[in-house]
C-alpha cells in the first residue's frame, strides 16, 4: 500500500485516516500532483531565491535546501516552500557571472548532519559545505573538488549522494568538449580540496554508468538514488531517478532501462514555461521539484515548488468515504 495520509472534517468532527508506508517502492506511476507552492521572488540585490536549480532534503530537519543558479544565497526552507533562513555566498574577487565565488550552482546534495555537496556546472566542481543560517560561506570555508574540465552551459547538472562519499552526477549534454553522461563516483574531500574516482581537472568526459541516449532526451537536469530512502526495499531500491528538460522525471535501473515514469508541468500559470531542474524525495517518498523559471539576464525571476505524493489506491477512498458518511450522519444527528 502507498504511504498517504487523509484527514476529513465536518461540523467541527475530525476523522484522520493513516495508511503505514509500504516497505517496496511502487513507480512513478503511483504519483500525483500533492502542491505548487511560489519560492520567493529575487530581484539581485534581495536576500529571496531566484531561478531555483537544485533542491535537497535533510532528513535531520525536515526541511528543503535551496539553490539557484542565478542567486546569492544557500536557503532552507519548509516544505511548502516557505523561507526559515539562508546562508550567504561570499562575493568573488574578480569578474564573476553573479558576483559571487561560486558560479552557476546547479546541483545540490544533503550527505549527512549539516553538511552538503553543490555543483558548479561551468566548472565542473563538487564543493562541501557545513551550512550555517546567518553566516557567509566562502571558497576557504569548502572542499572543493574538479570532477572535469570547465566547460560552457553544458556541464554538470546535478548530484544525488549514493553513500559511503559516492556520489552520482549528471552532465546535461554534449558541448564545449563534454558529452552527456550519468556517472558515479567515489570523492575525498581532503582540507581545501581532494580527489575522486572518477573525474579530475584534466577529466573531459566521465566513464557513464550507461548510454544516455536510453533517456532520449537532450537534457539531464538531475538525478536522485532511491538508495537514499531506508524504508525501500528490494532491487527498486537501486534506481535512479533521472529528471530531463522535456521527458519529465524517469525511474531508470543503472543499467539505463526506464522502469516507470512521471509526466511534469510544461509550464506554470502566470510564470510561462516550468524549466523543472531539481529533485529530491523525503523518508515518506514524496517527491520535491524546483523550477528555474527565472531568466537573470532579464531580471524576470520567479520559482516554483512542485510536490509530487502517492495517490491513495482504491480501498484507501473506500476508506475515507466510509469516514465522511459517519461525519454526515453525527452532523444531521446534532442539527436534529
Amino acid at each position: 500500500m502507498s504511504s498517504f495520509a487523509l484527514k476529513a472534517s465536518f461540523a467541527a468532527v475530525v476523522v484522520t485516516i493513516s495508511f503505514s508506508a509500504s516497505a517496496q517502492w511502487a513507480g512513478l506511476g503511483d504519483y500525483g500532483l500533492f502542491g505548487t507552492y511560489d519560492l520567493p521572488i529575487q530581484t539581485p540585490d534581495s536576500t529571496t531565491q531566484y531561478e531555483a536549480s537544485a533542491v535537497a532534503w535533510n532528513r535531520n530537519t525536515n526541511t528543503l535546501f535551496i539553490v539557484g543558479d542565478g542567486g546569492q544565497y544557500v536557503q532552507q526552507v519548509r516544505l511548502d516552500g516557505s523561507v526559515i533562513n539562508s546562508m550567504t555566498l561570499g562575493l568573488a574577487t574578480g569578474p564573476s557571472r553573479i558576483g559571487v565565488e561560486f558560479d552557476d550552482l546547479e546541483g545540490l546534495a544533503w550527505v549527512g548532519g549539516s553538511t552538503f555537496v553543490m555543483i558548479e556546472e561551468r566548472k565542473r566542481n563538487a564543493v562541501r559545505f557545513d551550512y550555517a543560517a546567518g553566516t557567509t560561506l566562502n571558497r576557504d570555508n569548502t572542499s572543493t573538488v574538479k570532477l572535469g574540465t570547465s566547460v560552457g552551459n553544458k556541464g554538470l547538472e546535478g548530484i544525488t549522494y549514493d553513500g559511503s562519499n559516492s556520489f552520482i552526477l549528471v552532465n546535461q549534454a554534449a558541448g564545449s568538449g563534454a558529452s552527456q553522461n550519468i556517472f558515479q563516483t567515489s570523492i575525498t574531500f581532503d582540507g581545501a580540496g581532494g580527489s575522486a574516482t572518477n573525474g579530475s581537472s584534466s577529466t573531459a568526459n566521465a566513464t557513464s554508468l550507461f548510454t544516455p541516449e536510453n533517456i532520449g532526451f537532450a537534457d539531464l537536469n538531475d538525478v536522485y538514488a532511491l538508495s537514499n530512502i531506508a524504508a525501500f526495499a528490494g532491487a527498486a531500491s537501486n534506481n535512479l531517478l533521472v529528471l530531463t528538460n522535456a521527458g519529465g522525471l524517469k525511474e531508470m535501473t543503472r543499467a539505463g532501462a526506464v522502469v516507470s515514469q512521471l509526466t511534469l508541468p510544461n509550464d506554470v500559470p502566470g510564470v510561462g514555461t516550468a524549466q523543472i531542474e531539481g529533485v529530491t524525495m523525503d523518508d515518506r517518498g514524496y517527491i520535491y521539484l524546483v523550477s528555474d523559471n527565472g531568466d537573470f539576464d532579464t531580471n524576470q525571476f520567479s520559482s516554483s515548488l512542485f510536490v509530487y505524493a502517492p495517490v491513495p489506491e482504491p480501498e484507501t477512498y473506500a476508506l475515507l468515504l466510509a469516514g465522511l458518511a459517519v461525519l454526515s450522519g453525527a452532523a444531521r444527528r446534532r442539527k436534529q
